[in-house]
């Protein structure tokens, strides 16, 4: 073969691949038949590789050509979700290896929630994801959720509003399990300052998450003046106690006695599950009320009210203890209420359950998108959805000594 011809045949090779290196930094896969700890492993690096936005977890990545060379195009709704997941899996990681790469992982994560706030320019106010870009991007008016602002306190990012009660859940569970497991004591005061920043607002608004032009959000309603969702006073208890925790602040405390002594939310909150009808079940409500039961019952300390929260959490049990495992987060709920009641219900059908934890799988599909001068061009791309909540299942499962590190 002559060296002209080796030249093309590279050149073609070459540039048949170039938009999978621009867009995805990270390829390897594990396999199904591997190891619990090296599909963790795996993941953890395309995690990573591919879905890291300085430091805040996108979950869901758009690869090129419809996509950037940066992990900024996809659905971005739920970004706070994975962003708390691997902030909780690195903090649990952390305890248990005290790897100062880990922490610093932890760290960097962690700087991102900040900058989710830093970017809405309001103190308190988080934003549910940013981009770092001048111009909106095309999946903004296409993809779920359009409420799309231009950072005025950092120039050239663009932000997501319309924050809601999971995210809420998210930003208390995250941000206090790094407080309590991983952060150093400067960064235990830059997380208590965030918490008290967001619940401070929260609470000054009456209980309820409220935008940037002052009105309350979509889903942002936990106020007692307003007849709102069970699960929400169980999630606004959580929050106030998680509050009063990292900062110490006696507001909080005294607010989250208000909300039981006149408006009885810890009444409520024993309605947080929905059992019948069957069809109503809601396995999305179930994994905010994992998060916050978990928090909530290991920080209260009043016999009476803790009996009220196990309550909830028998009732949460009445589905979970007979639940498949179609979803990733499905089986956590079993290693909270273990967690949590110190009780062995890890039977060999659950057991094999975690060892078979699986991320995502790689997709190819179509998307429209909008062009300047109107119209739409169909474009083909790779994608990935989020592996966020598996690797924080094992980290947790290892701290609580219910994953074996040999799996």
């Amino acid at each position: 073969m002559t060296i002209r011809a080796l030249l093309l045949l590279f050149m073609f090779f070459y540039l048949s691949g170039l938009t999978y290196s621009l867009g995805q930094k990270v390829n390897v896969f594990p396999k199904k038949t591997d190891p619990l700890h090296v599909k963790v492993e795996l993941y953890d690096q395309l995690m990573r590789g591919n879905h890291w936005n300085e430091g805040a977890i996108m979950q869901h990545v758009i690869f090129p050509p419809a996509g950037l060379e940066r992990p900024i195009v996809g659905s971005q709704a739920d970004c706070l979700d994975p962003t708390s997941e691997m902030l909780a899996a690195y903090s649990h990681k952390y305890a248990l290896t005290k790897d100062p790469k880990d922490r610093d992982i932890a760290n960097q994560i962690f700087e991102a929630v900040l900058k989710l706030e830093k970017v809405t320019g309001v103190p308190g106010l988080v934003a549910r994801s940013f981009n770092q870009t001048d111009e909106p991007l095309w999946h903004e008016e296409v993809l779920w959720y359009h409420e799309w602002h231009k950072s005025t306190s950092l120039p050239g990012y663009r932000w997501l509003g319309d924050l809601s009660s999971d995210k809420f859940t998210s930003i208390c569970y995250g941000v206090g399990t790094f407080w309590e497991l991983c952060a150093d004591d400067a960064y235990k005061q830059k997380a208590a300052g965030l918490l008290d920043r967001f619940m401070g607002r929260v609470v000054d608004d009456n209980f309820k998450l409220t935008d940037l032009d002052g009105k309350m959000t979509m889903w942002g309603n936990f106020c007692p003046d307003l007849p709102h969702q069970p699960l929400n006073s169980l999630k606004m208890l959580m929050g106030l106690k998680v509050a009063h925790r990292l900062t110490g602040k006696e507001r909080y405390n005294e607010a989250y006695h208000m909300l039981i002594d006149r408006y009885h939310y810890d009444d409520e909150q024993l309605k947080a599950k929905m059992l019948f009808p069957a069809e109503w079940r809601n396995v999305g409500d179930d994994y905010h009320a994992a998060r916050s039961l978990y928090m909530l019952m290991r920080y209260e300390k009043d016999r009476n009210l803790l009996n009220k929260y196990r309550m909830s959490l028998n009732r949460h049990w009445e589905d979970w203890k007979t639940i498949d495992f179609e979803w990733e987060s499905n089986i956590w709920f079993i290693m909270v209420y273990q967690a949590l009641t110190g009780e062995e219900i890890m039977t060999e059908e659950r057991k094999k359950a975690i060892k078979d934890m699986w991320g995502f799988e790689r997709t190819t599909r179509e998307f429209k998108i909008p062009m300047k001068g109107g119209g739409t061009k169909t474009v083909k791309s790779e994608e990935e959805g989020t592996a966020a909540a598996m690797i924080r299942n094992y980290w947790f499962g290892r701290y609580y000594g219910l994953i074996d590190p040999k799996w």
